[in-house]
């Protein structure tokens, strides 16, 4: 190998395959052109097989137009008609098979007229779809004529439709509309025939403190149709706002007791069933109310249980969920004290031994029990037995023992003092 023959570097090695590529497009670029162009013949032949241009009347015939048209350069005044238009339009059938009025703007240049004077202008109609053209306006004159608009200023009135669900109302004092008032403009006899200018707002199911409704506005007359005004600001906000008309509330329920039971008695306890009832109604009566109460429950006398059915008072303008409960009432003696001196029964006395006669003998029995029990209770019906058993001569301590009618606690000391003598037999 040649030591003076040197490898050629990068750079050189990437500017001789450019230089290639470069001759060899300058050599075939005809070549490359008439691919390129046939590629684009052969597309457009697809095309028009597939889905070929075709013609159409829109809106078909047998529909009314629907093309509105727009008076251009009218100055102050307004049309006294709106006008609308078909068109034949051509386009791939594609394109063509869902035209809306909105694909076309119509237009009809008013410049020079004056108001009051018909004449017949030109309509000017183009296509807003790409591949979609215009090829005849239908009618393509229409008969204009200008008016002197009139102009009026009406309060915004809520239209309200649907019902609040049960319970809410709207406070209607509170309840703003934006803005409150509106002009419109539009044909004299329109304008004069317009009775008010409406957001409608659906109240269905609205539960919302605070609902805020915004839409657009509807100029209506007297009989509620629609007058075809122009309102300006054309929308407006409404801000409703809504309460809870009526509420819920479960309140206990009280016994009206009056009278008072058998002397000696007391009421034990009162239960209701059910002890609590559940009300609705408006939020200012039921938020006043902390119970319900039963018609009036005399105990005049009574000792026994009372089992009643009663009625709970009515309260104007509340609902509740029962109309009577039942009542228990229960009573219970009241306990009183008495202090009563008993002389006791000797038992079990010694043979040859007698009670000292000098030294008296008693015992104080503490009665404590029912008022009338005890009212009429005696010392005879009280029995103190004191046993003697093994006892000899002198002072001595012995058990006691109480008895007495049954209903009643007694308390007596555990022993009492007697004194015994000998006697002779």
């Amino acid at each position: 190998m040649n030591g003076n023959h040197r490898r050629p570097s990068r750079r050189q090695a990437a500017r001789q395959v450019l230089g290639g590529i470069l001759r060899s497009l300058r050599q075939h670029w005809a070549q490359a052109t008439f691919s390129l162009l046939a590629a684009f013949a052969i597309w457009f032949v697809v095309q028009d097989v597939e889905n070929p241009r075709v013609s159409v009347t829109f809106p078909e015939e047998g529909q009314p137009p629907s093309i509105v048209v727009t008076a251009e350069n009218a100055g102050p005044y307004i049309v006294r008609e709106n006008y609308s238009v078909r068109v034949v339009a051509e386009g791939r059938a594609d394109d063509l098979a869902a035209l809306t009025p909105a694909d076309f703007e119509a237009r009809v240049d008013v410049r020079g007229m004056q108001p009051g004077v018909e004449e017949l202008r030109q309509v000017r109609v183009t296509s807003r779809r790409p591949g979609v053209r215009v090829l005849q306006v239908i009618p393509s004159q229409v008969r204009i004529t200008l008016v002197e608009p009139a102009t009026r200023e009406l309060p915004v009135t809520i239209r309200r439709s649907g019902q609040l669900p049960a319970g809410f109302r709207e406070d209607e004092a509170a309840t703003t509309v934006e803005p409150a008032v509106v002009k419109i403009t539009g044909l004299p006899e329109r304008v004069q025939a317009v009775q008010s200018v409406d957001l409608d707002v659906n109240l269905s199911g609205v539960k919302d403190q605070a609902y805020v409704v915004t839409g657009e506005l509807v100029a209506r007359s007297a009989t509620g149709t629609v007058e075809t005004v122009t309102i300006s600001p054309p929308r407006a906000t409404a801000t409703i706002r809504i309460g809870q008309a009526f509420v819920q509330r479960t309140l206990p329920v009280i016994a009206d007791i009056s009278g008072a039971p058998a002397t000696g008695y007391r009421i034990a306890s009162i239960t209701i069933d059910p002890p609590a009832v559940t009300v609705s109604g408006e939020r200012s009566v039921v938020n006043e109310l902390t119970a319900l109460s039963t018609e009036k429950i005399d105990v005049t006398g009574a000792r026994a249980e009372l089992r009643l059915v009663r009625n709970l008072v009515a309260v104007p303008n509340l609902s509740v969920e029962r109309r009577s409960v039942t009542v228990v009432v229960k009573f219970e003696p009241i306990d009183v004290a008495a202090t009563l001196t008993v002389a006791p029964e000797l038992q079990n006395l010694p043979a040859g031994f007698a009670r000292d006669p000098s030294r008296p003998l008693a015992v104080e029995v503490r009665v404590t029990g029912p008022a009338d029990l005890v009212a009429v209770l005696k010392p005879s019906d009280i029995k103190a037995v004191v046993s003697l058993a093994g006892a000899t001569a002198g002072t001595a301590a012995y058990p006691v023992t109480v008895t007495g009618p049954s209903g009643l606690k007694l308390e007596a000391p555990a022993t009492v003092t007697v004194s015994l003598i000998q006697v002779l037999p």
